[in-house]
């Protein structure tokens, strides 16, 4: 049905398209196409798609200072699974989506930096902390799916991530330090000497954060959660000829956050190294890229369960050890054809492997139970994408991908610690599949101020090692793992226009449908006190959900955006999306009706930009964001909230510069999260930071 259903949105594009590309334009297309094998979005392929992006400037002048702070707001879609910053939020929960289309701890979303997947191998969350806006060229996020070149986890779209890349000697320095007891250091340098170049980029980033419950419901064993991380990367670049380069990456970080309460902790560490050929071919006007890349990771975290005064802490759950490992590569030959055509075609691999070992079940003064559970993923994909310029008014970008992914050596094993019993063995099937997705879109400009566009689109996503084979427990809330979850299918179509009513002035709007068949949430299947299977015990107040497929989502949308450069020293932006993302239909009946949790319906944002002098900057920004349900029964809810950051610089010379940072100006409640026993958890509250950029 889903094959039917986008052969059919698609089917009239091309005809509707052609004729708008005759009708205006007529001239020919007289310059070749230029061609890259990154897989980047260009000016004609990314034409039909809905696409931000944000250039290292803005970055610098945002008014916050992790990249995830930032994103959320320039794009009002982007969220994490938690409404918390990763300043201090646990990794577990900076899953990313777009479009607020069901945010999860996975999230659906594929983070790429330069051309490497970042999404954590086991869990699929993504480490903000490894990308410091200040060691960044530019950040594109293209909502929508995005499988046709990417395959698994790209279902929600794509967020590509490139780092500076001097072509010059040069080095820079930026320092911050904050209230909160917030710090950091961030440095680059780069030794350009063609045919060779060197780079290195590192962070030490601490703070020692706020509370994350509200004020009147923390007891004496809360405190604040807090962050402490370090990264470094190192990179070289060689022109083995006029036409051939070798480009070598490796990076490493390691982090220590707080989770708030005395015993709540997480570890990560991790390790990265890439390998890029690219050899160009004159004649014509061809790329070759083949790259390979191989990413380790190390986590640990602790949980607990507190007492209704909130002032007795119980161990929960130690995860002391959870190791991962990806490895792959692609192959990407791109070319034009003709003056009027250009074609991609690829293939790539990934393989994940991970484990999670931990104790629970917490008696007397120690873990009575020992858990391991993990296994193996495979993916192979091949692709291929035209982008046919019809005139310089019209185009149409179309592609095609057959993916093959693989389960296998999936297990669950817990013990008794004592006496080294076995008390749970599951060894779980191997499965595999095949997926055939892709895109259609077409652009067409239909006067010197309006163009429109329109695109129809489907994508994937198999569930992380992470869904399908470990529990966890965040005080009372107990989730448990699913091995028999299946991937995530999506359909989705938009359409949009761009319209230039004055040379100052530009304003767009989009429309879009998504359909995601067998969507993975985190369903109510029990309430504490009582014992469970699966689950255990669960405590008065607690409550148990399961990881399971819901059989139908849809979520209509609408996105809107403008920007007015007032004066030439004043610009204004403004952006605005409607989604509501409803379960039309689902196993447990009593679903049917309701919004996934952690999706608001509203969200607004706007900033104004004023440039008094030549030195001077100043950048307010607001943003709204509707109420949004906690959980799946759409029982508990989170308050609506509105928040105003603000950034004042001056530049001394070209090369040094000073701003003043200040995020949730109003100090402004944020709810992040609610407990089925009625605790509130908070985001984050009113932050100050200096910040002092040098370049050399």
């Amino acid at each position: 049905m889903r094959a039917a259903f986008f052969a059919i949105l698609c089917g009239g594009l091309p005809l509707q398209f052609f004729s708008l590309g005759k009708a205006h334009g007529q001239e020919a297309v007289a310059d070749a196409i230029t061609v890259s094998a990154d897989r980047l979005p260009t000016a004609e392929s990314a034409g039909p798609f809905a696409l931000r992006s944000l250039e290292a400037e803005e970055l610098r002048r945002a008014p916050q200072v992790r990249l995830d702070d930032i994103l959320r707001a320039q794009v009002p879609g982007f969220s994490l699974f938690r409404r918390s910053s990763s300043r201090v939020a646990n990794p577990t929960t900076q899953g990313v989506t777009l479009r607020n289309f069901g945010p999860s701890g996975a999230g659906r979303t594929l983070v790429l930096l330069d051309g490497i997947p970042l999404n954590d191998p086991f869990a699929g969350y993504v480490q903000w902390n490894q990308l410091p806006p200040a060691t960044l060229e530019n950040v594109i996020v293209t909502p929508g799916g995005g499988a046709s070149l990417f395959g698994n986890a790209a279902l929600a779209g794509t967020i590509f991530v490139t780092s500076k890349r001097e072509e010059e000697n040069s080095a820079f320095v930026q320092g911050l330090i904050g209230n909160a007891d917030t710090n950091g250091v961030t440095f680059g340098a780069t030794l350009a000497d063609k045919p060779a170049s060197f780079s290195v980029w590192g962070e030490r980033f601490f703070t020692g954060g706020y509370p994350v419950l509200q004020k009147n419901q923390r007891g004496s064993v809360d405190n604040n959660a807090s962050s402490d991380s370090d990264l470094l990367q190192l990179g070289s670049e060689f022109l083995l000829d006029e036409n051939t380069s070798l480009k070598l990456q490796a990076r490493g970080f390691r982090e220590e956050r707080g989770n708030g309460t005395i015993y709540t902790r997480n570890e990560t560490s991790g390790t990265d190294a890439s390998v890029v050929f690219t050899k160009r071919f004159p004649q014509v006007a061809a790329e070759l890229r083949l790259t390979g890349y191989a990413q380790s990771r190390k986590y640990s975290s602790t949980f607990s369960s507190v007492n209704g005064a909130r002032d007795l802490e119980i161990p929960a759950l130690n995860q002391y050890d959870v190791p991962a490992t990806a490895s792959g590569g692609s192959i990407i030959w791109a070319m034009p054809l003709g003056s009027r055509h250009s074609l991609t075609l690829g293939f790539d691999a990934r393989g994940v492997e991970g484990e999670t070992n931990e104790a629970f079940r917490f008696v007397g003064n120690e873990f009575t139970r020992l858990r391991n559970a993990g296994g193996e993923e495979l993916f192979l994909g091949l692709f291929a994408e035209e982008t046919w310029k019809l005139s310089p008014a019209a185009t149409i970008v179309g592609g095609i991908r057959i993916d093959r992914w693989q389960l296998s050596d999936g297990s669950r094993t817990e013990t008794d610690r004592a006496s080294g019993r076995v008390t749970l063995r599951s060894r779980f099937s191997d499965r595999d599949g095949f997926e055939v997705n892709g895109r259609l879109g077409s652009t067409a400009e239909l006067t010197r101020s309006v163009s429109i566009r329109a695109a129809a689109y489907t994508g994937f996503r198999v569930p992380t090692l992470n869904e399908l084979y470990r529990p966890f427990r965040v005080g009372n809330a107990v989730t448990e793992a699913n091995a028999d979850l299946q991937p995530e299918q999506l359909l989705g179509g938009e359409a949009g226009v761009d319209w230039r009513p004055a040379k100052a002035v530009r304003l767009a709007g989009t429309v879009f449908l998504n359909r995601l068949e067998d969507a993975i949430g985190n369903i109510t299947i029990g309430f504490g006190p009582g014992t469970f299977d699966p689950g255990g015990f669960i405590p008065v107040g607690g409550v148990l959900r399961q990881r399971q497929n819901i059989d139908l989502v849809t979520a209509p949308g609408l996105e809107l955006s403008g920007e007015w450069q007032v004066l030439p020293t004043v610009f204004l932006n403004a952006s605005y999306i409607y989604t509501r993302p409803t379960i039309d239909r689902a196993t447990e009946s009593a679903l049917v009706g309701n919004l996934l949790a952690q999706s608001p319906e509203h969200v607004a944002t706007g900033s104004i930009e004023w440039k008094p002098g030549r030195r001077w900057l100043l950048r307010a920004e607001a943003r709204y964001n509707a109420s949004q349900f906690e959980d799946d029964q759409n029982a508990i809810s989170l308050a609506p909230f509105f928040t105003v950051d603000a950034a004042v610089s001056y530049e001394f010379s070209a090369k040094v510069s000073a701003g003043l940072k200040v995020e949730n100006l109003l100090n402004a409640e944020v709810e992040t999260g609610k407990s089925g026993d009625g605790l509130v958890s908070i985001g984050t509250p009113r932050l100050v930071t200096l910040q002092l950029d040098y370049a050399l």
